[in-house]
């Protein structure tokens, strides 16, 4: 299966050398295998990496090749599959090299990407093709893929000149449809994403402001509204204030913010994203948000949902292991 959940052992380079061969032939056939080609991207995607220097720009050149708009979609979804698995290191190369293949990977696969997740035609939402517009497993490789590349600078411009926000935007009715389920980690990184892609690090710069003042201003309706914003406020750092881009923050309605950051809590406790560093790490700016928006009227009367979830997590932060996940994240 392409977007398999369970975990993969790495396997090394030397190993499956031989699959690049095999991309560079059939790539340039006349003849070609696609179903063979998705299964060597499949092995390739066990290495985690993108190779070796002399045959990474090939191992590139396949991927890019794999996620045309034209080809059959378990061939674009392996490819996907193989740089999820090797989002780390797509960093890496961004971050610590410079020279040409540097340069490729931004100005190439960043669109690449885009194209190969992208519905070619409008369908429903239930509909079994594996190209529908949300399709959970391709779009939980996607959206953690995108949070992963997004830590970077460099990464982050190019991704938003490819038009991925407009990408990511676009799932936000459906995963917030399926936000309920305890099972989907969507909403969270989805949220996540939304938030770093804005480099203000805040949702309204005015409201959070309006939102402290009230809160030191009057007292507290209901004793759980009050621990929200204690436990909140009290245990994990705030983004800077710093004034939010114009424009940014309007893709996406109050409303639909707020039930995204709900589902975003839902699935950190009952997936136990705390856990996980890449989660772990976007968290303070689930917290700077969910502040953001306690005092608007879409927040107003439906924190109760929140604080149970809130108070859950809190509690299981309270545990060594936990607990030293979280704090090396985000001190």
């Amino acid at each position: 299966m392409v977007f398999s959940t369970g975990r993969r052992t790495r396997v090394p380079w030397t190993t499956l050398i031989g699959f690049v061969d095999f991309l560079v032939h059939f790539r340039k056939s006349e003849t070609r295998d696609f179903d063979a080609m998705g299964d060597a991207l499949l092995a390739l995607s066990a290495m985690r990496d993108l190779g070796s220097d002399t045959r990474r720009d090939n191992y590139l050149d396949a991927i890019i090749f794999a996620m045309e708009a034209d080809k059959p979609s378990r061939l674009r979804h392996t490819a996907l599959r193989a740089m999820f698995d090797a989002r780390f290191k797509l960093v890496e190369i961004v971050e610590k090299e410079k020279g040409e293949f540097r340069e490729k990977l931004l100005k190439e696969l960043a669109p690449a990407l885009f194209t190969t997740t992208k519905p070619i035609a409008p369908q429903r939402s239930d509909d079994d093709d594996p190209d529908t517009v949300f399709n959970p497993r391709r779009d939980d490789c996607y959206l953690r893929l995108i949070l992963t590349l997004a830590k970077q600078r460099d990464w982050r411009a190019h991704l938003v000149t490819a038009g991925h926000i407009e990408r990511c935007t676009s799932l936000l009715d459906h995963v917030i449809m399926n936000s309920t389920l305890s099972v989907t980690t969507h909403s969270y990184y989805l949220a996540a994403i939304l938030i770093r892609m804005n480099p203000s690090g805040v949702y309204r710069s005015s409201l959070r402001r309006a939102t402290l003042t009230s809160a030191l201003d009057s007292e507290p309706t209901n004793k759980e509204e009050c621990r929200l914003t204690t436990n909140l406020a009290g245990n994990l750092p705030a983004a800077p204030e710093v004034l939010a881009p114009p424009g940014f923050p309007d893709n996406v309605s109050e409303k639909e913010w707020w039930d995204l950051l709900k589902g975003a809590w839902w699935a950190m406790r009952w997936n136990d994203l705390y856990l996980e560093t890449e989660a772990a790490e976007a968290l303070p700016g689930i917290v700077t948000y969910t502040l953001d928006l306690l005092e608007t009227p879409s927040a107003r009367y439906d924190t109760g949902g929140l604080v149970r979830s809130v108070d859950r997590i809190y509690e299981m932060l309270d545990k060594d292991e936990a607990k030293s996940e979280v704090c090396r994240s985000i001190t």
